[in-house]
């Protein structure tokens, strides 16, 4: 049967009722996520709405007057661990949307365990204090709790799989490891202190890229010829 063809009450039921999720409120929110996501009279793909219309959605079913900050690690933990793979995200920051482009649910994982204050602590401090990957700190940015090797991956609870990260940091891996068959013992992301893009000055890239043109060669083989030399010159 197609998406065009699967009931929408009849679907959003079957879906609530699979949830893995055994906490009310949060229940509560993955099916106000996905009602919004595909309204009434709305064939799927469904509409691309704004997280800023969910999070009103969300703020309206409270009722308390303070804006929910978690809607999009909600959201994150319906592509994850309720398996919802029809479930994309569309930009960043405060042009953020999201849109229920399949109704496909793939398989669900295990529920996060919520880590002791202890053994969190022990992580940011080895990181001291700081996002993983752009380095920035509370009070500027929340630090979130990530596994370096996403579990749906074969990552584990182990101390060396956690990293804190920010929450912009942490929806752009989200949104990175989505369909990426790379390894991920070779990633950016799950290993920034190895292998996060080195940062040169500006002066420096247009000197490089000058060169680069002069010599007929790509920029990226200049800059790997001489760092070659560098470390040969080292041993």
């Amino acid at each position: 049967m197609s998406d065009m063809e699967v009931n929408r009450e009849e679907w959003l039921t079957n879906a609530c009722a699979g949830f893995v999720s055994t906490k009310p409120a949060n229940r509560n929110y993955y099916r106000l996520i996905l009602e919004t996501l595909w309204p009434p009279g709305h064939d799927i793909p469904g509409p691309v709405v704004p997280l800023s219309r969910i999070r009103q959605v969300i703020d309206d079913f409270r009722g308390t007057g303070e804006p929910y900050q978690d809607v999009p690690r909600r959201i994150r933990e319906l592509q994850g661990e309720e398996g919802f793979l029809g479930i994309v995200r569309l930009g960043s920051g405060k042009k953020t949307r999201y849109q229920l482009a399949s109704l496909e649910i793939g398989p669900q994982r295990e529920q996060r365990i919520k880590l002791s204050n202890a053994f969190w602590e022990k992580i940011i401090t080895k990181y001291q204090h700081r996002c993983a990957v752009c380095g920035r700190q509370p009070p500027v940015v929340s630090l979130e709790q990530d596994h370096k090797i996403p579990r749906l991956r074969g990552g584990g609870n182990e101390e060396d799989n956690w990293q804190p990260l920010c929450r912009e940091c942490n929806n752009f891996k989200s949104t990175a490891c989505r369909g990426c068959d790379l390894q991920c013992n070779e990633c950016a992301w799950a290993f920034p202190e190895m292998f996060a893009p080195l940062k040169i000055s500006a002066s420096n890239i247009q000197r490089l890229r000058d060169i680069a043109v002069k010599k007929g060669v790509s920029p990226d083989l200049l800059v790997n010829e001489i760092v070659e030399r560098y470390l040969k010159g080292q041993i």
